[in-house]
């Protein structure tokens, strides 16, 4: 959505508006590197990947789940909208016509190029495109949420999630 149709209240365009953008910018950067952060120190501390842990509570919240369930759920859904947008294609193994590889095409290749760094400067763009209505609140929101998530994630792998 273009910035210009987005209205904006009466507060001036000047420091006021500035300091919010910059303060949010700058928690919500917060926020994200602090997530990254927990998602690290969980794979570090159990030594398997964040999809791992999304596997576990999956099948927590869902005792008893079938595995082909899962495995529809986690991973071939993702397999299906690869090969489905002609990014990725499965070709059955010579030697042995039951494994299936996976192999990025020319289309593949060129989305994963031009993907490359992409996020840099959207979480600036979207934050300064927000009205001053939305602005306020989560510039006074973020250090609040910030504070609820601690700078050191949990240390122990079998206890609460960090």
């Amino acid at each position: 959505m273009n910035s210009a149709h987005i209205p904006r209240s009466k507060l001036p365009l000047g420091r006021s508006r500035a300091h919010l953008e910059r303060r949010a910018l700058l928690d919500a950067r917060a926020l994200v590197d602090r997530m990254r952060s927990y998602y690290q120190e969980l794979e570090r501390l159990t030594g398997a990947p964040i999809s791992v842990h999304r596997a576990l509570n999956a099948i927590g919240a869902n005792p008893g789940l079938q595995a082909s369930r899962l495995a529809v759920t986690l991973i071939s859904q993702v397999l299906k909208g690869l090969v489905d947008r002609g990014w990725a294609e499965r070709v059955r193994a010579r030697e042995d016509q039951r494994a299936v590889r996976l192999y990025l095409t020319a289309g593949g290749t060129r989305v994963l190029k031009v993907t490359a760094g992409r996020a840099v400067g959207r979480l600036q763009r979207a934050i300064k495109a927000l009205s001053d209505e939305d602005l306020r609140p989560l510039a006074a929101s973020l250090p609040a949420l910030l504070q609820r998530l601690p700078t050191r994630p949990a240390t122990k792998a079998g206890g609460s999630e960090p």
